[in-house]
């Protein structure tokens, strides 16, 4: 009887290891056909299943002479997945009692005495605040004092309007609060506080001197998008856009996430960023702490975006279940959401999520 059921396993056993490979064959396969259809000349995608990483792999070529293969440790510009990091770093000092979701913003920056904007607002993008500043280049050097004078000016007329307004703006200045309630630069802290405890060893933020930079260059339909049409790296956009990154180190940190991990935040910390807070104008989708939440099916999904110019990236997750996916790519003309629905459906008729 123990042999019987012996060999029953191993044929169990055999048959989902078949079957995972033939669910990886067909992802691969309508993965690459995508990038080829959309001219994305290079893509990295994960797949997180039950808190585990069960995919990962990068597509097409990093340099114009195709060369250089894509691959899960290429780095790209995450774009507004930057934010999630400021949010993390936040909700870091907050539990640190170190400031509080409903304080002033004044109270950290003078720049802003004269405005009642809070720290929740900014994380909800509900300040008032717009994008009416936009980056610079770094030779440019615009001093961070200069950036904060700059948005003061510019918001006295908008400030009255606390409804939701997706803003770049507001996460900058959550990169100052944090720099001034650590004592430290906001890149530094995120990386002592958030990267290095994630595992997180090759990502990090371009200050122009070191290396890390994006590896792919920007794209758009298939061509490189020339140096003086492409977003700068603007050190005051760090918060909101500046995190350089790659698909393995994301999905080591979004593994501690779903975990509820205690080595980044509390398990009610994490909980408390995904509750719904103000509606946003696309449709039943709210903002959480950072995160954008709604409910498909009766599913709860959190979700975040990014996009500048010549690079679109997207985390989506399955918080109860610890699935999740994770995409980058060095093209404006990414069909993000067709992706992930194509992975979401493969998965689903593989019976793996």
């Amino acid at each position: 009887m123990n042999k019987l059921i012996t060999i029953m396993l191993l044929m169990l056993s055999s048959n989902v290891v078949a079957n995972n490979e033939n669910t990886h064959d067909e992802l691969t396969v309508i993965l690459e056909k995508i990038r080829m259809q959309n001219d994305i000349p290079a893509m990295a995608v994960a797949i997180i299943s039950s808190g585990e990483v069960t995919y990962i792999k990068g597509f097409g070529f990093i340099d114009d002479d195709k060369m250089k293969s894509a691959t899960k440790t290429s780095l790209f510009r995450v774009a507004s997945i930057s934010k999630l990091f400021t949010a993390q770093a936040i909700m870091q000092l907050i539990e640190g009692k170190k400031l509080e979701l409903n304080d002033n913003v004044s109270q950290y920056i003078s720049t802003f005495e004269n405005t009642d904007i809070t720290i929740k607002q900014l994380l909800t993008h509900s300040s008032g605040l717009s994008d009416a500043i936009k980056p610079v280049k770094l030779d440019a050097k615009r001093s961070q004092p200069a950036y904060l004078r700059s948005v003061q000016q510019t918001a006295v007329n908008n400030l009255g309007n606390k409804t939701f307004e997706y803003s770049d703006t507001g996460f900058n200045i959550l990169g100052e609060v944090i720099s001034a309630v650590s004592g430290i630069k906001y890149e530094k802290y995120v990386v002592e506080n958030i990267l290095m405890p994630a595992g997180m060893i090759k990502s990090n933020y371009f200050n122009g001197f070191n290396g890390h930079f994006a590896e792919a260059p920007p794209t758009k339909n298939g061509k490189l998008i020339k140096e003086k049409k492409q977003r700068p790296y603007d050190l005051s956009f760090n918060p909101s856009e500046g995190l350089v990154a790659n698909v393995y180190d994301l999905s080591l940190w979004l593994k501690l996430t779903l975990a509820n991990d205690h080595s980044l935040l509390k398990k009610q910390t994490y909980k408390d960023m995904l509750k719904p807070q103000i509606k946003t104008v696309w449709g039943e989708i709210y903002m959480g702490l950072g995160w954008q939440v709604y409910k498909k099916d009766g599913v709860n999904i959190a979700r975040h975006p990014g996009s500048i110019r010549g690079y679109k990236s997207l985390i989506i997750t399955y918080p109860e279940s610890e699935d999740a996916i994770i995409l980058l790519t060095n093209s404006s003309n990414t069909p993000r959401w067709e992706i992930a629905k194509s992975i979401t459906e493969i998965l689903k008729k593989a019976a793996q999520w």
